[in-house]
């Protein structure tokens, strides 16, 4: 026996209680300003995640080349603060980048998790985003005391839920759980990327060890090269050592600012979510200072 919503069918239910069931369900979903704070917030937190991330990288990129300059230019060094001088990569090994980005993941997912509930219906792409949040959390160490499993099993087990008749009724639901249940972690996630890239953090620190001595002897290969060969060597090392520089001392600030103000964004999402009263004004703020760090990005990159 079909129980499919046929014609026929429809045309039996009266037209008032058509109305009233229109008219309830309309508060079960989102409301246009809830939607518009969950999209602004998941956009600035998929752009903090990603562009943090992608920069990590670089960072790893630009030590291994620096200190590979360093050696062509002036040999092995006698400074002790740069350690064992074979390890191209130092103070940005595999394994580091890969637990920080772990938290940057975190971020970028949950972002692109909230956007997919709320703006896109393609039930795949948001399983996606949700099982690489999870999965993300799970790189992170110091996470596991901010999340528990059964916070980790409702954040996956909601986004299964979304379709069906009333599906913005399980949108609401979804972004509530999602949201409740990953705001400590969140928390702690921008609390990590603020100890790490802050000023007296290790990515700082590590970038300024192997960016100081090439600038030093890239300025000196520079000043005493003979031949235009030579000049423009010490000028390729010198422009690199410049842009370390300012990833260091541009990019890192923007991190931690958008880091900060996502903390606060985040405590916003939690009232806009269960609520039609809040404030946009920490939402709005985070999303500039998303775009600040995006267009420092961008600026360098070209560079």
């Amino acid at each position: 026996m079909s129980i499919g919503y046929d014609r026929p069918i429809l045309r039996r239910i009266p037209l008032w209680l058509l109305t009233l069931a229109v008219v309830a369900c309309s508060g079960c979903a989102l409301s246009a300003t809830q939607k518009a704070a969950v999209s602004q917030f998941s956009t600035s937190a998929s752009v903090l995640g990603d562009r943090t991330t992608e920069e990590l990288t670089a960072m790893r990129e630009d030590t291994i080349k620096m200190t590979t300059e360093r050696l062509l230019l002036a040999g092995p060094s006698t400074n002790p603060s740069l350690g064992d001088q074979a390890t191209l990569d130092r103070g940005f090994e595999l394994t580091t980048v890969e637990t920080v980005t772990g938290a940057t993941r975190a971020l970028a997912a949950y972002g692109k998790s909230l956007t997919a509930l709320v703006e896109d219906t393609q039930s795949a792409k948001l399983q996606e985003a949700s099982n690489e949040f999870v999965a993300s959390l799970g790189r992170v160490p110091s996470v596991k005391d901010k999340v528990s499993d059964d916070q980790l099993q409702a954040i996956g087990t909601v986004v299964q839920e979304v379709g069906g008749l009333w599906i913005e009724w399980k949108r609401k639901r979804a972004v509530r759980t999602i949201v409740n249940n990953s705001s400590s972690a969140v928390d702690h996630l921008c609390d990590l990327l603020i100890r790490d890239f802050g000023s007296g953090g290790w990515v700082a620190l590590q970038l300024q060890v192997v960016e100081d001595p090439l600038m030093g002897v890239a300025t000196s290969a520079l000043a005493e090269g003979k031949t235009y060969e030579a000049r423009q060597t010490a000028l390729d090392a010198f422009r690199l050592a410049h842009s370390s520089r300012m990833r260091r001392t541009e990019v890192l600030k923007r991190v931690t600012d958008a880091a900060d103000a996502m903390k606060k964004a985040n405590e916003a999402l939690v009232q806009a979510v269960a609520t039609s009263q809040f404030s946009f004004a920490d939402i709005e703020a985070f999303a500039t200072k998303a775009r600040s760090l995006a267009i420092a990005v961008r600026t360098i990159g070209t560079e």
